[in-house]
């Protein structure tokens, strides 16, 4: 292939950034919206599938934001402490809007939020962490966290109230969502990082690790719900093979017009 018909090929495959209000406003409202249909009737449930996407997606923007900044092996523990806040936010919430169960996933959302700006402040001003965007960052991982707990919670049970959750408690499933959650957001940026990491391959990426979460969510829906979790696994079967082959599509694309050796004279912004 000669030089001139790789830049042209280059310019074909240019980054479309998307923003990261949009991604946020999205990864707030499709995961809410999908809470409460994916509660409404069990035969809605993989509604909570395409929350779990759209929540995935809104973290591992996040992930990939404030990773950018070169935190290395910090990309998992990063996750972490965000998930774990968001685990403490829906459970509060539970307990606080108990007699008032619509509100549980805005109060989850906020107290969610409040935790993620709580740790954010801690890394950049008390661990001395110098990243710009470690604050937002922080803020935006925590609370799409809470939408993705409470999206498989909806997803697998029905319901995402105090009973919804003691069963996924009880049954030790809460672990199994929390493991799947916080590598369906980390694993996409470890996966595409490098010198040429791009938004859209790895928000791609992310879209199939979201599918894949629904496709595990809807086996043990069938659990609680039955019959209604097939829809789910099937909607999840569907979404995964059709983001993944976005994905690498993407990446056979975009590999093939590094002309100029392995790491690109100018950095991708």
């Amino acid at each position: 292939m000669t030089g001139s018909s790789c830049n042209a090929k280059a310019e074909a495959v240019a980054e479309k950034k998307i923003s990261n209000n949009l991604i946020a406003a999205l990864g707030i409202a499709v995961p809410l919206l999908g809470i409460f249909a994916a509660s409404f009737n069990s035969l809605f449930a993989f509604m909570g599938g395409i929350a779990i996407i759209f929540a995935t997606l809104w973290g591992a923007n996040g992930v990939r934001t404030v990773a950018k900044y070169g935190i290395g092996t910090g990309v998992p523990s990063i996750g972490m402490v965000a998930l774990g806040g968001s685990v403490a936010a829906v459970v509060a919430a539970a307990h606080l809007a108990s007699k008032t169960v619509l509100l549980i996933p805005v109060i989850a959302l906020i107290l969610a939020l409040l935790s993620g700006l709580l740790i954010g402040i801690s890394a950049r001003y008390i661990l001395k962490m110098n990243i710009p965007v470690m604050i937002r960052c922080k803020t935006e991982i925590c609370g799409a966290g809470a939408l993705l707990i409470l999206s498989h919670v909806a997803t697998i049970t029905g319901s995402f109230d105090l009973p919804g959750l003691k069963n996924v408690s009880d049954t030790g499933i809460v672990l199994f969502i929390f493991i799947i959650g916080a590598l369906g957001i980390l694993h996409p940026y470890n996966a595409c990082l490098g010198a040429d990491e791009r938004q859209g391959r790895t928000l791609k990426l992310s879209l199939a690790t979201g599918s894949a979460q629904v496709i595990l969510a809807g086996i043990a829906s069938l659990y609680f719900i039955g019959l209604p979790g097939m829809i789910t696994i099937l909607f999840g079967a569907l979404a995964w093979f059709v983001t993944y082959s976005m994905f690498v599509r993407t990446s056979f694309e975009e590999g093939i017009v590094m002309n100029t050796g392995l790491i690109p004279e100018v950095e991708h912004k």
